[in-house]
């Protein structure tokens, strides 16, 4: 599978050369993405990390390595593995790549190139069959959130909290690992944009659920690393537990479809009922 594309290239640059999106190849390249990772993520020396050999396993037993390339170089990469629904929502089985992380090299961030990595991912899975992506994200991460939900269209199906226990990596040491578990379904239509919701006569404050016709509206801060370098990391985690909290609450009977700025350094989810998100029946396991 390969994809070629051109991503957007920063203001006064010259136009990017073609991106190829495609599978990783070998030992080698396998290696480069476990280099790529390691940069990405800061990893000290015995810091957890991934290594080639777990990658051509999965690779070569149904799961999917997926590179950007510009020219000979690795800018980013995917990878996920095959998955099954153990049926508890009354649908039955279903087969499904969970993809357990996507990385862009730091020079290369906010150019297209992830958005480019997920539709071949997208592009690789239905050659295959396989109608359904999931993975997890960081609620509290708004802007990775926005396109999650509102440019690939993924919706969310569960909350988790402590999911990886307490992050060992940089600025975020300490902080407890919620997650969002969220489903690309790949076969259902386009949804329509949603709109930003209109601030109440009080203005919005951090932390509550408002009423928005039949949907929920959640409000959060839309650059959470500088709240938590801001009032400090006990502050954060007490609003981190409320936030988490609220979300398991909605989530029983509804399912989180957008997330957006507001003014003022703030940023809404919107939570609808999930009987008006088809495909989204409430999935209680893995």
């Amino acid at each position: 599978m390969n994809a070629t594309a051109t991503p957007r290239c920063a203001a006064g640059t010259r136009p990017a050369a073609p991106l190829v999106v495609r599978d990783v190849d070998g030992p080698l390249e396998m290696a480069d993405c476990v280099a790529l990772y390691e940069r990405v993520m800061g990893l000290r020396p015995g810091d957890g990390s991934l290594n080639p050999r777990l990658l051509t396993a999965l690779q070569d037993n149904s799961g999917l390595v997926v590179g950007a390339y510009l020219g000979e170089a690795l800018v980013g990469f995917t990878y996920s593995f095959l998955a099954r629904d153990r049926g508890t929502d009354g649908q039955g089985p279903r087969l499904y790549q969970y993809s357990q992380l996507a990385v862009v090299a730091h020079e290369r961030q906010g150019l297209g190139i992830g958005r480019l990595l997920k539709l071949g991912q997208r592009d690789r899975c239905l050659a295959e069959g396989t109608t359904l992506i999931r993975w997890a994200y960081d609620p509290m991460q708004t802007r990775n959130a926005h396109f999650n939900l509102d440019v690939l269209g993924a919706v969310v199906d569960a909350v988790k909290p402590a999911m990886y226990g307490a992050s060992g990596f940089g600025a975020a040491t300490g902080e407890s690992t919620d997650r969002f578990i969220v489903s690309w379904h790949l076969d259902a239509p386009a949804r329509p944009a949603v709109p930003a919701p209109g601030a109440p006569p009080g203005g919005w404050s951090v932390g509550q659920v408002y009423d928005d016709g039949d949907d929920r509206i959640v409000v959060l801060p839309d650059d959470w690393h500088r709240l938590r370098a801001d009032a400090g990391p006990e502050h954060a985690a007490r609003l981190r537990g409320r936030l988490t909290s609220a979300f398991a609450r909605l989530l029983a009977d509804r399912t989180a479809v957008s997330c957006v700025r507001l003014p003022d350094g703030l940023a809404a989810y919107r939570f609808i009922p999930r009987a008006a998100a088809p495909g989204t029946a409430r999935r209680t396991s893995c």
